[in-house]
Formats: structure tokens, sequence, C-alpha cells
């Protein structure tokens, strides 16, 4: 019987309750993981789709572009010789010439485009590109003045999707002004492009400058390749939001609330191909560099990384909510703990859903004003007092402000985040410090 006394003692005491109530509330946090991992793949589930729209559009619009050249080509016959010094057969080889200079000067006009719900960034710009050609130079490769084919010379630019280009292409080789063609035969800058036969003519005013101006439509981002033994290039944009990409980053840049300016500067010694070769010795298309134009932190990825707290935030307000019973012996049943935490995970699909239609940041307003009065007036109706209510409320709302403050953030996301958990667990155990857990 003294056996029994004991343990009907042990489980009346307010010590064994909490701790049964702890490891109640332990298994309810865990149990909405189950539910907190399916929002998260909802997000991303809407992700995908949002660039499966984004996609359809730039198929529509034109793709990301790739600009690479101008080249000069120029075929040539070699001669294959047997040991009697009679030709035995002939070989069509192909001299290719990269310029001296090349200068980019372009403008990118963004769009957004809406396909249903889902936006997508796309641009116009305006290119110039100017240099100067020196004249080539075969004596080195023992080759007869008669095998050279002048006549066939070409100059080439790849441009990656030939379905952006919005004007008329020419090119103003010194005093002459030469119409491009559409289509490429050499792959050597790409699949797609442009290309022209230079006349004898301004094969033999060589040196020469050219200039190329190009209206360009394009969805994302842009790209160039450094073929310029000099190659200068200079973006600038309204749009405020850039990634630097490829190969090289610009040696200056301005970004602010009007846009961007941005500055490349690459020498040949900076890549692995020289400025003239046979036939196709070289692969250029390693070298892009460029800028693309999209969010740095969409509503989506925001969405992602605030569903990631989650937990935490339901730790924090079951935490609040626990060491209110223990404060002011107001007993609290699992079943409202459970629908408390269900209405912090509903904050989330809120979230989503209305980012979709208003914008991350209003729907963040929206969703946690939503969240916020609802808890206060369902824990009303447990709790003693409004007092009470208000301050375990109140509670929610900073972690909701906080985690809001931690999204705005880039580079300090990280150290406010640890400050901010540190703060969080020192008022924790400041406020329970003088707690007896054993009674």
């Amino acid at each position: 019987m003294k056996t029994q006394e004991f343990i009907e003692q042990k489980v009346k005491s307010q010590g064994f309750r909490m701790s049964v109530k702890l490891i109640t509330i332990a298994i309810i946090v865990l149990f909405l993981l189950i539910p907190k991992f399916m929002i998260m793949e909802l997000i991303r589930e809407r992700k995908m789709t949002a660039d499966a729209a984004q996609l359809e559009v730039a198929n529509s619009w034109s793709n990301q572009q790739i600009v690479r050249g101008p080249m000069l080509t120029i075929p040539y016959t070699e001669q294959v010789l047997d040991k009697d010094g009679e030709t035995v057969q002939e070989i069509v080889r192909e001299y290719h010439l990269l310029p001296k200079t090349l200068r980019v000067e372009g403008e990118l006009f963004p769009k957004k485009l809406n396909r249903s719900i889902y936006q997508s960034i796309v641009y116009e710009s305006s290119l110039q590109l100017s240099g100067a050609f020196e004249k080539p130079d075969l004596s080195g490769l023992s080759i007869k003045p008669e095998n050279i084919e002048w006549e066939k010379a070409k100059l080439e630019i790849a441009i990656s999707d030939l379905r952006g280009i919005s004007s008329v292409v020419e090119l103003k080789w010194n005093t002459e002004t030469i119409p491009f063609s559409p289509g490429m035969q050499n792959r050597i800058l790409g699949s797609n492009g442009i290309s022209l036969q230079l006349p004898d003519s301004s094969i033999q005013s060589m040196p020469a400058n050219f200039q190329i101006d190009l209206k360009l439509k394009g969805s994302n981002s842009i790209a160039f390749a450094p073929v310029g033994e000099t190659t200068d290039v200079h973006l600038q944009s309204a749009w405020n939001d850039p990634s630097f990409q490829g190969q090289f980053l610009p040696i200056d840049r301005n970004i602010n609330k009007d846009g961007f300016t941005a500055d490349w500067k690459v020498l040949n010694y900076n890549r692995d191909f020289p400025q003239s070769w046979i036939d196709n010795a070289y692969d250029i298309k390693s070298s892009d560099f460029g800028v693309s134009l999209i969010n740095m932190a969409d509503h989506y990825q925001k969405n992602e990384r605030s569903a990631k707290y989650a937990i935490m935030i339901v730790l924090l307000i079951f935490l609040s909510f626990f060491l209110n019973e223990m404060l002011t012996k107001q007993r609290v049943h699992p079943f409202q703990y459970i629908l408390v935490g269900f209405s912090i995970l509903i904050f989330y699909l809120l979230l989503l859903s209305f980012s979709e239609h208003v914008g991350f940041n209003l729907a963040y307003l929206v969703a946690s004003m939503s969240v916020i009065l609802l808890v206060l007036i369902y824990s009303r109706s447990f709790l003693k007092t409004w007092g009470n209510s208000l301050a375990l409320t109140a509670i929610l709302s900073i972690s909701f402000l906080f985690i809001f403050i931690l999204l705005q953030l880039e580079s300090f996301a990280l150290l406010v985040g640890s400050v901010g958990l540190f703060v969080m667990l020192a008022m924790t155990m400041y406020f329970t410090r003088k707690i007896n857990w054993y009674e």
C-alpha cells in the first residue's frame, strides 16, 4: 500500500504533472514537423511552377542572350606532298582572327511580363560593338599567297537566340557599310549567329575599324565573350537587382535605387585562347561573363527561408504558454497547444498564397496580423486575464517581427539571428531562474 500511495502522491504532484506536460509538448512539436515539411514542399512546388511559367515566357519572347564576336575567318588551301614533292591532297583550312580591341557599350531596358499570376523578367537592349582588326599575317604559316581565298573571308558574330534581333544589323568597316545575313556556318563561336562575306576591297583596307549596332531582346541575363586582345564592356540599366556572373567580375560597379552601371576590362592574358589560330584548335565558349537581372530574394525564396523558422516560433510560443502555466497555475490542455501550433503553421500558407498576388512584405503583414489576432482571441478563452493573452501574443508578434527583419538582411542575417536567439535564451533563463522544477 505504501508503494501505491507513493505513486499516487507522485502522480498528483505538480512536478510530475509538469514533466508529463513537457513530454506531451515535445510530442506535439514533433507531430507539427509533418505539416511543416508539407508546407515547405508546397513552396518548392509553387516555385517550380513559377520557373516553368518564366521559361514559357522566355521561349515566346527570347531566351537569355550570349554575344560572341566578331571573328574574322579566312579559308586557305593546304597542300599535302608526297616524298617526291608531288601534291597528293589538298585540305581546306580556316584561319581565325580576333579583333585587336573590342568595346561594348550597352543599355538594358527591363520589363516584367506576367503569365497567369507568375512574373518573368525580360529586357530590350541597345548594344554597340566597336573596335579594330589588324591586318592578318599569314606569312608564318608557310602558305602560298595564291592558296589564300581572300574572297571567301567572313566576319561572324554568335548570338544565342536570333529571335531577339529587333532591327537590321550592319557592319561599318572603315568607310564601308555592309549588312549581315542570318546564319553562321562556323560553330567555334556558338550554334547560332549572323555573318557576312567581306569584299576583297575591305580585306585590302586593313587594318580596319569596325562598328556594329545591335538591338537585342532577351530574358533574365546577357553575356559576352572577351574576344578582343583588350575587351572593354560598359553596361547600364534601370534594374537595381543585378547579379554579375561568369568568368570575370566588373572592375567597377555602381548599384542604387535607380539602377546599375558596370564596367569590365579583360586582357588576352586573362583567357586561355590566342588572337589567331587554325581550325578548331581552341574553344572560346568557356570565358563568357555578364549580368543577370534577377530578384536576389524573390517571394518564393523568402517564403522558404521564413518556413525554416516555423518550429522555432512554435517552440517559443509553447515555452511561453508553459511558463504561464507555471507562474499562474492556469493549466492549458494539450489540444489547445495543438490548435495554437496549427495556427502558426497556417501563417505560412497564408503568406505563400498572398505573396503570389500582393508581394511578400504586404503578405507578411496580412498573414501575421491575422494569426496574431486569432491567437489573441482564442487564448483569451482559456487564460485568466486579457493581460496574459496580450503578453503571450506580444511574444508571438515580436517573433514574427524578428523573422521578418532576418529575411530583409543579406550579409548579416546569420549574425543577427544568432544574437537574437542568444538574447531569447538568456531572457528565458532569467525569468525561470527562481522556479523550483522539483516541486
